[in-house]
């Protein structure tokens, strides 16, 4: 993973769970608006399914998985600190 590796929420419309999955979205945007969101929505035809994902919601670090079901708000804020912090200069 690296620091601007985008943060990936796979998501689907029949998944109770992704209405938060996508509540943290927004929260993310708020508090990292420079952190780059994709999301991945499985109802569109054309969405490709990023390996290792088997449910949704599903979060990722560039390919890493690193949350299957919804993290709470500090533990997903903390895991991109991490990341950011791992990349930068020594």
């Amino acid at each position: 993973m690296r620091a601007q590796d985008p943060l990936r929420v796979v998501v689907s419309a029949g998944c109770a769970a992704c209405r938060r999955a996508r509540e943290l979205v927004e929260a993310i945007r708020r508090l990292r608006p420079a952190q780059p969101i994709e999301v991945i929505d499985l109802d569109d035809r054309d969405a490709e399914v990023p390996a290792g994902v088997v449910g949704t919601p599903t979060f990722l670090i560039g390919r890493e998985i690193v949350s299957i079901g919804n993290p709470c708000l500090g533990l997903l804020l903390d895991t991109l600190d991490a990341v950011e912090s791992a990349d930068g200069p020594c």
